[in-house]
C-alpha cells in the first residue's frame, strides 16, 4: 500500500496526493472527523510514529517521485505535540525536498513549524504552508482545540513565513463563529496568499441557525476587495444560489503547486 495516496471525498477538494506521518493526532478537535473514520475515541488525543515509515517513503520515492502536490497531512497534524520529539516531520520534508516533490503542509501548530524554516525555504516554489484557522477568542480555541497552539500564535507564525519568502495559505474551516471567522480573515488578508473557505462539518448540530448564504457572500466579497486567490469548498458552494462564483473559485486543484513546465523533472528545477 502506498504511502502517498489520493484523498477521497471532502478531502479530495484540499490536494490531489497526501501523506500522513503520524498515526493520530494530540490535538484533541472535538470537530475532529478521523474519530467516525477510525472508530476510535483517542484517534484524536494521541499520536504515534508509523512503522518504518521514512525507509518505506525512500523506497517509494526511488521508484518515481510523483509530480503532483502532495499536502500533509489528513489524518494528524504535522506539528502535533508528539512531533516535538520524534521531528517525523522533519525527515519526510527532508526527503520529499531531495526527490523534488511539491508539498503542502496545513498544521495548527503554530511556532512548532520554525524548527524546519531551513527546509521551507530551500523547498522555495515547491512548498507551501498552510494553517487551520477557527476562532479568535482563546479561551473557545482552547475549549475546543485543547492541544492545537492559540489562534494568535497561528497568525503570527503566518505572517513570520510570508515575511520569510514562503507562500501561505489558510483553511477557513470548520467555521464555528461565521464574524470570528470573517475577522480572522481581514486580520491574515495581507500576508496570507490563498483562501480555503468552508463551513462546518463532522460536528455536533448545535450551529443550524448559521446564516451560510450571508457567510458566502460575506466571504466572497471581503477576497475580491482584496484581489484574493480564494476557493470554496462544495459544501458552503451550495449556497452559490446567484453563481457569482468563477471557474478558478470553484476549482479544488487550481491553487495547487504545480510544475512550470511538464518537460521539467521531478528535481530541484521546479515551479
Amino acid at each position: 500500500m502506498s504511502l502517498i495516496y489520493t484523498p477521497r471525498g471532502k478531502a479530495r477538494e484540499y490536494s490531489p496526493l497526501a501523506l500522513n506521518i503520524y498515526n493520530g493526532c494530540d490535538h484533541g478537535c472535538k470537530y475532529c472527523y478521523v474519530q467516525g473514520i477510525k472508530h476510535s475515541t483517542t484517534c484524536h488525543t494521541k499520536a504515534e510514529n508509523r512503522k518504518n515509515l521514512l525507509p518505506l517513503l525512500r523506497k517509494e520515492l526511488a521508484s518515481g517521485a510523483p509530480r503532483e502536490q502532495i499536502l500533509l497531512s489528513f489524518m494528524c497534524d504535522p506539528y502535533c505535540s508528539h512531533d516535538i520529539e520524534a521531528q517525523q516531520t522533519r525527515h519526510v520534508l527532508y526527503e520529499l525536498d531531495s526527490a523534488g516533490c511539491l508539498v503542502a503542509l496545513l498544521s495548527k501548530g503554530g511556532r512548532r513549524c520554525l524548527r524546519d524554516l531551513d527546509i521551507f525555504k530551500r523547498m522555495g516554489i515547491r512548498f507551501k504552508y498552510g494553517a487551520t484557522l477557527t476562532l479568535i477568542d482563546k479561551a473557545r480555541s482552547l475549549e475546543i482545540e485543547p492541544g492545537a497552539t492559540p489562534p494568535e500564535e497561528r497568525l503570527e507564525v503566518l505572517k513570520f513565513l510570508h515575511n520569510h519568502g514562503v507562500k501561505t495559505f489558510v483553511s477557513m474551516e470548520p467555521v464555528i463563529d461565521p464574524a470570528q471567522s470573517l475577522e480572522l480573515m481581514r486580520r491574515c488578508i495581507g500576508f496570507v496568499d490563498q483562501f480555503k473557505i468552508g463551513k462546518l462539518n463532522h460536528y455536533e448540530n448545535r450551529y443550524d441557525k448559521i446564516d451560510w448564504k450571508t457567510f458566502f457572500i460575506n466571504s466572497v466579497e471581503l477576497m475580491r476587495s482584496m484581489h484574493k486567490t480564494f476557493y470554496i469548498k462544495e459544501d458552503l458552494r451550495v449556497f452559490d444560489t446567484d453563481k457569482i462564483l468563477n471557474a478558478n473559485e470553484c476549482d479544488h486543484d487550481f491553487m495547487a503547486l504545480k510544475f512550470e513546465s511538464q518537460d521539467s523533472t521531478c528535481g530541484h528545477a521546479a515551479a
